[in-house]
């Protein structure tokens, strides 16, 4: 797997340098692992056999055809192979002769389609002769230019048709053709849909995007159980340095008599130890070698999707394809490590032993911040327990909160804890009138920092200046980019997809219709725009005086707030005026129901009810979908479930409410965080990251994996968390 980027240095052994015959590629092919190879060296390697494995990764590949041409070939490879032929011959040019004239002047250039060296004379001449004029002639001095690099490859030509290049795809053939083919064989009909490459290869490159994004989610969980793993084989040595010194502080006692014991019994600990360790070890370097081959396979599809090659593309969408659905669909199964070793002293030496004994209090994995995590307790053997117990966590700063448990099958008690602080905690089991079950543990939770964070103060594609809202439609993401006038429309791995320009006003928030329509609430106006972009409707609300939230119900009505006039307006799809709550002209600022001080954003739920963050009210009030009270929670405070500002507001597919806050604790000094509430308003988490802290939240969107987008206002970027 190569780089999409190189330069004359790359052109070494290494990197073009088959692994099996260890020689400058021949032919290179791709097998469906996305590994290269000469196709010769392939051929040698399969043994005649239609099925084999892959000489690098050991991965079952079968043939599609009779040989191993039936595997694309690299387009990558080939085109870093004419291009360190075009350096050679640069290198070797005041030797080299003109492949047309065959005079002894100085090479100039090349022809990409003729593969010919050319003096200064002749790469004229063959740039200007009419049947020579689609060549792709290559002057030595471009080789040096990037812009110029995507000539440095094996141009493809139509097989029926050898002067033509193949520069449509007939997707019902699944087939490269020609355009002179789209008139004979593969004309458009019932069977034949001859489409240019261009069309055809950014789609291509839109779902393989999408499959990178999922492929890279396998690699964050390879990466988060390989952590896991290497902490558990700490807790291993350290669990046996711990019962080390519980045998040396035993056998003290009994030096005399037991210094034979001591040595028999530390040996077998160390080959338990050995043993125990061995499994774990085999997985870390089994999870190593699988998250490697993921990485580059992601980075091979990631290198060719940023080349742009179509043909490239086209060629090996679907063993990309295939590839990627394989990684995103991967499980990730094991089991958390249950046993340690214990030590059972005995008056009688011979009859010391050691054994593994069940961990009575586990911790599936490392604690996140607001995340959940399993609490896990296994009563010792013929410890009966008539009710079940609970677990205690109790923070470094001395908050203590009590689990409820439940009893699985195989008898052990399960508890899910979702931490609200960081840094050391203890976790415990006790039960009423038994006092503790077991020691306790001693645990660091973790900082719920970003998964992405992308984008800068700036006018350019992918920058923003102060984005204020954020909405899902399936994969792609869409960002109120306020102060440019404009919504950019990304994927959820945050790659750039659309620039959607606002005419004459400032996007603050918007929804994104199920068919793909835009609906902006931009200054005072409300616009629905198409996916292309193209303004379908606009209706003026002339009496707003201060942009707020928007959204939008499954029958078209609009629901938008105006902050300054603190009132919520309920509209027709056509903008007739159907309700409004609070008091036009901002006369009142209440705190009673239905009254509001600052109403900054606004949602729906999956039943079309109301939901609007009241603001400068440290609160959210409910209302049904005609803008009926129904009813409201939040209070102000310095506590994690407390509101200081609540700001952009969203509603997830199980119904819970999810709200960025502004916040100010009390030190007063400012920071920010986003909350999760069931859907009657019970707090449930929160988020307020550690390394990468909020700045400014505003609007908030949810993806169906359980993951959080975020609007940051004054440092100019999107974050995406993890909330559930």
């Amino acid at each position: 797997m190569a780089s999409s980027k190189f330069s004359l240095e790359e052109f070494d052994d290494k990197l073009l340098t088959c692994p099996v015959c260890k020689g400058i590629y021949n032919n290179p092919r791709i097998l469906p692992c996305l590994h290269t190879f000469c196709a010769n060296c392939l051929e040698m390697w399969r043994k005649g056999e239609v099925q084999f494995t892959c000489p690098t990764c050991r991965q079952q590949v079968r043939l599609k055809g009779p040989d191993v041409s039936s595997f694309p070939s690299s387009f990558y490879i080939n085109n870093l192979l004419d291009f360190r032929a075009v350096h050679h011959s640069n290198a070797k040019r005041l030797r080299a002769s003109c492949g047309m004239c065959e005079s002894d002047a100085s090479i100039e250039g090349t022809c990409g389609d003729c593969k010919l060296l050319l003096c200064g004379n002749c790469l004229t001449g063959h740039g200007n002769s009419p049947a020579l004029k689609d060549h792709y002639i290559i002057a030595l001095h471009e080789q040096n230019d990037s812009g110029s690099r995507s000539k440095f490859t094996q141009t493809q030509y139509c097989p029926q048709h050898t002067e033509k290049r193949r520069t449509f795809y007939c997707q019902p053939c699944d087939k490269l053709v020609c355009r002179d083919c789209t008139t004979t064989e593969h004309q458009p009909g019932p069977n034949h849909d001859p489409q240019e490459v261009g069309l055809v290869a950014q789609k291509y490159k839109d779902e393989l995007q999408t499959l990178v994004g999922k492929g890279q989610d396998t690699a964050d969980a390879l990466k988060r159980t390989k952590v896991v793993v290497g902490k558990e084989l700490t807790s291993i040595s350290t669990n046996c340095q711990i019962v080390k010194q519980e045998i040396k502080e035993h056998f003290a006692e009994l030096r005399a008599k037991l210094e034979k014991e001591e040595q028999e019994v530390t040996e077998k600990l160390a080959k338990m130890e050995k043993t125990q360790k061995e499994p774990l070890m085999k997985e870390e370097q089994e999870l190593e070698e699988r998250l490697q081959s993921t990485e580059e396979e992601l980075k091979f599809c990631t290198d060719i999707l940023a080349r742009g090659n179509d043909v490239e593309i086209i060629t090996l969408r679907k063993q990309l394809g295939d590839r990627l659905d394989a990684l995103s669909l991967s499980q990730i199964q094991r089991e958390a490590l249950k046993n340690h070793v214990s030590f059972h002293p005995t008056v009688i030496i011979s009859n010391s032993e050691l054994s593994l004994t069940c961990k009575p209090l586990l911790i599936t994995e490392p604690p996140i911040e607001s995340l959940p995590t399993n609490v896990i307790f296994t009563p010792n053997e013929g410890q009966v327990l008539e009710i079940n117990p609970q677990v205690t966590v109790m923070s470094s700063a001395g908050q203590y909160v009590e689990l409820e448990t439940t009893r699985s099958s195989e008898g052990a008690f399960q508890a899910v804890w979702r931490p609200q602080t960081l840094g050391q905690h203890e976790v415990g089991v006790t039960m009423e009138g038994e006092g503790s079950l077991c020691s306790s543990l001693s645990i660091d939770v973790g900082t719920n920092n970003p998964v992405l964070k992308f984008g800068q103060e700036g006018s350019q594609q992918g920058q923003f200046n102060e984005p204020r809202d954020v909405a899902i439609s399936g994969d792609r993401l869409y960002v109120a980019d306020t102060f440019n006038n404009r919504v950019q429309v990304f994927d959820l791995s945050g790659n750039f997809y659309q620039s959607i320009p606002i005419q004459s006003a400032s996007p603050w928030s918007l929804s994104v219709l199920s068919d793909g329509t835009l609906v902006v609430y931009a200054e005072e106006d409300i616009v629905r725009l198409s996916q292309s972009g193209e303004e379908l409707q606009r209706f003026s609300m002339g009496f707003c005086k201060s942009s707020g939230g928007l959204a939008v119900q499954k029958d078209g009505r609009i629901v938008a707030t105006d902050q300054a006039d603190n009132c919520v307006f309920l509209f027709e799809a056509d903008g007739t005026l159907v309700k409004q709550v609070g008091t036009l002209g901002g006369q009142v600022v209440g705190e009673s129901e239905g009254e509001f001080n600052k109403p900054y954003y606004v949602c729906v739920d999956r039943d079309d009810n109301v939901i609007v963050t009241d603001s400068n009210n440290c609160r959210v009030q409910v209302f049904d979908k005609d803008l009926n009270f129904q009813y409201q929670f939040g209070q102000e405070g310095f506590q994690p479930q407390d509101m200081s500002m609540p700001m952009g507001v969203t509603t997830d597919s199980r119904g819970n409410i999810v709200l960025a806050n502004f916040a100010w604790d009390d030190n007063d000094d400012p920071y920010q965080t986003i909350q999760v509430f069931s859907s009657d308003g019970t707090w449930l988490s929160t988020i307020s990251s550690d390394d990468d802290k909020l700045k400014t939240p505003h609007g908030v969107a949810v993806t169906n994996d359980g993951h959080v987008f975020v609007s940051g206002g004054t440092d100019h970027c999107i974050r995406k968390y993890r909330y559930w």
